[in-house]
């Protein structure tokens, strides 16, 4: 993730609504799976997360990321800290899931994402999750 990227909840007129209906939007259609991890917060400049590995064994996840309020938001995935040019995209904040497959290459690499709004609204959110996708069989 870039230096000023960052991922969590901030605070703004309309906040804790936005940040309530990405998550649900991202809960509701996702309900028959458990992420290993996730999060959500308030739209800004830019934002993001990385996580230091995937769980021992995966060596693919799906990345989801939905947001709100309008606007449109650039994706950008990255693994090791390289970008994955097949897991980029744009999102438009209309409540719709993003949904991408990423490789691990390697047990302890990094995952992350690092998003950039073209436009949005202060008053929108952002919910994001990562499935495991497939393990190494024993």
């Amino acid at each position: 993730m870039t230096p000023g990227a960052s991922a969590g909840t901030d605070s703004g007129p309309g906040a804790p609504a936005a940040v309530d209906e990405a998550k649900a939007v991202l809960e509701g259609l996702l309900v028959e799976r458990e992420p290993f991890a996730s999060g959500s917060g308030v739209l800004r400049p830019e934002f993001g997360d990385v996580l230091p590995a995937a769980p021992d064994g995966v060596v693919n996840v799906t990345f989801v990321f939905t947001c709100t309020g309008g606007g449109e938001v650039k994706l950008r995935n990255e693994v090791g800290g390289t970008d994955v040019p097949s897991a980029a995209g744009t999102q438009t904040c209309d409540g719709s899931l993003f949904q991408t497959r990423v490789d691990v290459p390697a047990p302890d690499a990094s995952l992350g994402f690092i998003a950039t709004p073209v436009a949005y609204s202060a008053d929108g959110g952002y919910a994001y999750a990562y499935y495991v996708e497939k393990e190494n069989l024993p």
